[in-house]
């Protein structure tokens, strides 16, 4: 049973992989910099948990599950198809800027979830051990929603002000750039001199940043 809902979660993270990206993409058409950047960050942050699941998959029950590979979230074509960003006007940019962050919170309320009730689910099983590692990823995914959840009330407090959402972009891409930056950032045991070190213990570097 475990098994089946870690290879769930780990599906619904190639999906969340490829919102990410259209996301990051339609706000880089839209040059909202720093929610451009928001979305990059998640994209990098996610496809390393995704890969630390994998791997927990492999190394907890000894064999391999496929990934199902979504081909599109298909958001950006129905947002953006056939506009040109040089013609947009104040209120396109507004319309699809409110829903960018529509479609986003509604993914991270429906995985949330999602996720819980697996976690509900593995723990009557009686499977503590996976329990504890879902529990992690649930915990990752809780710190997002409320983050974006809160940024969103504050722009409806300002009724989506667009002047006033350009003037943040650089403060959000700072906080998305220092983010990025601390994710992939190298340690000693990167370093090319201490590349006698086995592969194992090289990649618990990458899953204390996760």
């Amino acid at each position: 049973m475990s098994i089946k809902a870690l290879s769930e979660i780990n599906n619904n993270y190639h999906v969340a992989l490829a919102i990410h990206r259209e996301l990051a993409d339609v706000f880089w058409f839209l040059y909202l910099p720093g929610f451009a950047l928001m979305h990059e960050y998640q994209l990098i942050s996610e496809n390393l948990i995704q890969r630390k699941l994998k791997r927990y998959i492999s190394s907890t029950y000894h064999v391999f599950e496929p990934d199902r590979l979504p081909k599109s979230a298909n958001i950006t074509e129905p947002l953006l198809l056939g506009k040109n960003r040089k013609n947009l006007k104040v209120e396109e940019t507004w319309r699809i800027t409110r829903e960018v962050f529509r479609i986003y919170i509604d993914w991270e309320e429906a995985t949330l979830k999602k996720y819980e009730q697996i976690a509900v689910d593995i723990f009557n099983n009686g499977d503590i051990s996976v329990f504890n590692f879902i529990s992690e990823i649930i915990k990752e995914v809780k710190q997002e929603l409320v983050f974006i959840t809160d940024l969103s009330i504050g722009l409806s407090a300002m009724d989506w002000d667009m002047p006033t959402i350009v003037d943040q972009q650089d403060t959000i891409f700072e906080r998305y750039e220092y983010l990025i930056k601390n994710l992939l950032g190298k340690s000693q045991e990167y370093h090319h001199w201490n590349s006698n070190i086995d592969p194992e213990s090289r990649i618990k570097v990458l899953d204390k940043n996760v």
